[in-house]
């Protein structure tokens, strides 16, 4: 695993030696079982995530009924306690969808690592900026595409999402009850004929 974390930060730039293995050095990589919850509506938010393999969904649940609000596959950062001043309260729950190996960071980890290894600095900061600019666009997307739009989005950037989770939970994600999926998966079906 260590490995697909140095493959992960070499896309950004070449690393040298020394720089590979002071990523690889003191990481905390823990693997969770399906259903497995790391973080709850209220529990103070102490770490951030980087998904190795797997997925995580994270959620919220009003008026009795969860809501998926996104998913998170190999490659892609969960922040919930990035720019923290002071410990806060989560307003979502995350918990594993599939069984997840995941590199797990908290903010003091972090502070301590770039003070032993200032190189990193402006590597994280590009990590950083890519990850909101990211998910900035997933909400301006999410926000303003049909149920439909979202299917065909998820399907062009995350095929194997689609084939993994449960179609409850790829509806809920989708904002629609799991028959309307049915309708949609059909439509979209029909339209490929």
């Amino acid at each position: 695993m260590e490995e697909k974390i140095v493959q992960y930060f070499s896309k950004f730039r070449p690393l040298t030696e020394e720089e590979k293995t002071a990523i690889t050095q003191d990481i905390d990589i823990r693997e969770f079982g399906k259903k497995h919850i790391l973080l709850k509506e209220g529990q103070v938010v102490h770490d951030n995530y980087f998904v190795l393999k797997g997925c995580v969904r994270q959620y919220i649940i009003k008026d009795g009924t969860e809501r998926i609000t996104n998913f998170y596959t190999e490659e892609e950062w969960i922040l919930p306690a990035i720019g923290q001043v002071q410990p806060s309260s989560s307003t979502f729950y995350l918990d594993c969808v599939q069984d997840s190996v995941l590199l797990i960071a908290n903010e003091n980890q972090g502070s301590e690592f770039m003070k032993t290894n200032p190189k990193f600095l402006e590597l994280s900061q590009m990590i950083l900026e890519k990850e909101i600019l990211k998910q900035q666009q997933h909400f301006t997307e999410y926000q303003n595409s049909s149920a439909e739009e979202r299917y065909l989005k998820l399907l062009e950037d995350k095929p194997e999402l689609i084939q993994g989770i449960s179609q409850i939970h790829l509806s809920s994600y989708l904002g629609v009850k799991p028959e309307s999926l049915s309708r949609i998966k059909k439509r979209i079906f029909q339209k490929k004929k």
